[in-house]
């Protein structure tokens, strides 16, 4: 099976035409956009949130808003931008995850050359074609299995 994958890419692929075409990091790009924005709201949103609270404190000390009060909103505001900072890790992880695989997807020839010669399939090549796999109920009736491949590019 692998020698007849080998002879069908020899036959009709293009490597030059491939390389053209492999458009690995166009939609990394367009999901690191999204992520920088989304850093810069919750870091708005926190520093929001820090200076909530303290506006609070003001209100406490000034006699406004009891104590009893204080502690309740406080409390609401402390949580909320707790959780907006865990929001802000992750999404920090997530930057870095997909600036490394941009940077990695900028030599093309040789992922091409990589793949188009295989004489059995790794692990890492799964990893770096194939995103997920679904795998859905039988079809009643039929012993056929739906099966998507989606693909990392």
């Amino acid at each position: 099976m692998i020698a007849e994958l080998n002879r069908l890419s020899a036959e009709y692929l293009d490597k030059g035409k491939l390389e053209q075409g492999v458009d690995f990091c166009s939609n990394l790009i367009e999901q690191k956009n999204q992520i920088v924005h989304d850093l810069a709201t919750y870091k708005k949103k926190i520093a929001e949130y820090s200076k909530g609270i303290k506006m609070l404190y003001m209100d406490k000390v000034k006699g406004i808003i009891s104590e009893s009060d204080y502690k309740e909103m406080s409390q609401d505001f402390t949580i909320e931008r707790d959780r907006l900072e865990n929001v802000l890790a992750d999404g920090q992880k997530q930057l870095t995850e997909i600036e490394a695989r941009i940077e990695a997807g900028d030599n093309r020839r040789e992922i091409i050359e990589k793949y188009s010669n295989i004489e059995h399939l790794t692990r890492e090549m799964v990893d770096t074609l194939i995103e997920y796999i679904s795998v859905g109920k039988r079809i009643p009736g039929t012993q056929d299995v739906p099966i998507e491949i989606h693909w990392n590019f």
